[in-house]
Order: C-alpha cells, then structure tokens, then sequence
C-alpha cells in the first residue's frame, strides 16, 4: 500500500460480540500491517428485538480492542452516520471496505454511501460480503440487498456459492472468492485435552462440540436427534458452547425427551475469545449440522486448533473440508448421516492424522493475503 493510500474500514468491533466483530478487528490489523488505516467502528449495535440473546456486548473481553478505533456509528443514529462520514472524508482515503451481512444495516449503508460517494468521489468501495442477503430473511431482502450493494465498485466474498449470488443479483461485476482466514490460534495458551475437559467440569470421554450463537438455521436440533441414535456406540458428550437466540427452556425440554439430557452441556452464554481455546481443546470433533449457511468462521477456526469438522452440504461449508481428511460433509437435516459420521470418526478414522490436516489446512489463508486482496481488487476499479 502506498504511503497516501489511506484505508477506511467500516464495521463492527470491540465491546460487541460475534464473528463479523472478530472478522473485522482481524482485517483492520492487517491492513494496519500494510498502512494507515482509519477503523470507524460501532458505538451501539443491534436493538433488543434483533439481538433475542442476552447483551449484544462482551466489554471485559479485550482481546478485540483496539485503541485507535473511532466508535461513532449507531445504527439507527442519522447524527452517528453524519459524523462517521465526516471523519473518513476528514482522511481522504483510496479506498473503503465495508463489511455486509445483514440487511438491517441497509438504511446507514446507504445514506454512508450517499455522503461518501459526494465527499470522497474518488474513493473505490469494497464490499466484503459474508451474507448477500441475511439467514432466514424473505424475498423482500434480496431487493433491499441489491439496493446497496449495486453501490459498490468490487466485492469480496469467502463462499463460492455467494458469488453465484452476487452475479445472479448485479450481472458481471468484479467478484473475487477469497477462502476465509484462519484465526491466529498460536495467541492462545491452549492446554491438553484432558485438562481442558478438567477445567470445563467434564468427563473425560469423547467429545463434540457445538460453538457459536444457537439459532434455527444452524441445525442443532439435527444434532441432538442424531446423538440420541447414536446410543451408547460410542458413549460421547456434546458441548453446546454459546447464546441461544430466545428461550433455553424448549432445548432443555428437547433433550429430556430424546433422553439425552446427561450426555449434553448446554453452555448458554458468549465464549469469550480468551476461553475459546479450552472448549476445541477439549473436543474430539466440532459439529456444524446447519440447515443453511453461507460459510462459518467456526470450520476455519476448529482447524486451526487442530480439530476435524463435521459439516453439511450447504453454502460454502464443503469448500472448507477435505471430507475423510479434514473433516465429514453429510446431507443437511439428516440425523441418522450425522450418527453415521460420528460413529465413523470415533470407530475407524485415525483421529490423529485427521487433526495434523486440519491444521496444515489453515496454514496458507492468512489475513495478509485477504488484506493484500481487497486492496488489489480495489486498486483494479481504477
């Protein structure tokens, strides 16, 4: 990046909880890494009836924060979108990256734009696009969607299946797939397996793991359907790691009716970055038996701690998996190819020489290189 290349990066970060806020904080520091970079960040996030967990916010977790960060946008804030406009024509940069997930985010997206596109008219933006149009969302969000993201000048995405997308909704626009990142696991002290279970207060016997928000798209009832066929061959425990979206009372009921409420920790609350490490160290296998996705940070970041994945054929999650190598990729919504797979991974597959994969897997897809590639496509609009 040349001395004058000012990059503005738009999106969430620090006090706020989830993987886009990871996501973003990662690439700010790789861009930082290849030059100046102004982060306007989020002062409030989701309203109540959006964010149906607890606190959208993890304040005492400071593994995200970053000091530089301008925290000036509200979502709902036409004062908060003026101002963060103000201070990125205030740096002149060459170029914006704006993250895009949901299209709550449409209304301060666009009137962003709109200031921008007058104050800094020579500034080439960049989506970076997790969701083109949000999980369980109608038809309605695809129109608003393409409303914002026709504003763009080239665009980002880490599933092959959402550039299908893109193309389907802009026609032949510059869209790059680009693999997801692997997180910097070497950061966190992570202990053995057995004392990791010790300090989570569980048996130690096998282990799955469920990690991230719980909600309807991602399948978790498919899992525990699956484990209660599974019965005792082998005996293993699951790990539900994260919020639940809404009660926790109709999981609970759930699992005393397939009767398996022993074999399950239902851990309802946000993982903070800095215990991350003991739950993949602690599990044997990580379970994405998602209905529908895009793609999920959460394969990337099991194989960067070493762990094999089990996933379902939907959105990019098979991009991310070597099936017998790094991982299993069975049919969405089907509880006995899950049991299948399991009973698979802990009767016959060499457990060992599949985590030593999925580790090697994550060592070329850097955030450098994802940094170095946004700036590349935005150069490339010239």
């Amino acid at each position: 990046m040349s001395e004058r290349e000012t990059v503005a990066l738009i999106g969430p970060g620090w006090p706020f909880k989830g993987g886009i806020a990871s996501h973003t904080t990662y690439l700010y520091r790789a861009l930082r890494d290849l030059g100046p970079v102004l982060f306007i960040t989020l002062r409030r996030q989701y309203p109540h009836w959006l964010y149906p967990g607890g606190d959208d916010r993890a304040p005492d977790d400071r593994t995200l924060f970053e000091p530089d960060a301008q925290r000036v946008l509200a979502p709902l804030s036409p004062l908060a979108w003026w101002r963060g406009a103000r201070a990125i024509a205030r740096a002149n940069p060459a170029h914006i990256v704006i993250p895009w997930w949901h299209v709550f985010w449409a209304p301060m997206t666009l009137a962003l734009l709109a200031m921008l596109r007058r104050q800094c008219p020579k500034a080439h933006i960049v989506f970076l696009v997790h969701n083109t149009v949000g999980h369980e969302e109608h038809r309605v969000a695809w129109h608003i969607a393409r409303w914002v993201l026709c504003r763009g000048d080239a665009w980002i995405v880490h599933a092959r299946s959402e550039a299908e997308q893109l193309h389907s909704m802009l026609g032949d626009v510059p869209v790059h797939y680009e693999p997801h990142p692997a997180y910097p696991v070497d950061q966190r002290k992570a202990p053995d397996r057995s004392t990791a279970r010790a300090q989570l207060a569980l048996a130690d016997v096998p282990t799955l793991l469920f990690f991230g928000f719980v909600r309807p798209y991602k399948g978790l009832e498919t899992l525990l359907e699956a484990l209660a066929l599974l019965k005792d061959a082998p005996h293993c425990q699951l790990v539900v790691a994260g919020e639940i979206w809404g009660e926790a009372l109709p999981w609970n009921q759930l699992l005393a009716n397939l009767g398996i409420s022993t074999q399950v920790r239902l851990e309802n609350r946000y993982i903070p970055e800095n215990e991350v490490a003991t739950y993949f160290a602690a599990a044997d296998l990580v379970v994405l038996p998602y209905r529908s996705a895009t793609g999920s940070g959460v394969v990337r970041l099991a194989h960067s701690h070493g762990r094999p994945v089990l996933v379902t054929r939907t959105g990019a999650l098979p991009d991310a998996v070597e099936a017998g190598v790094t991982g299993y990729i069975v049919p969405p919504a089907d509880p006995a190819a899950l049991m299948q797979a399991i009973r698979s991974f802990f009767t016959t597959a060499s457990r060992s020489a599949m985590e030593q994969a999925a580790r090697r897997s994550t060592q070329t897809d850097d955030w450098q290189r994802l940094a170095r590639t946004i700036l590349h496509q935005a150069r490339s609009t010239t």
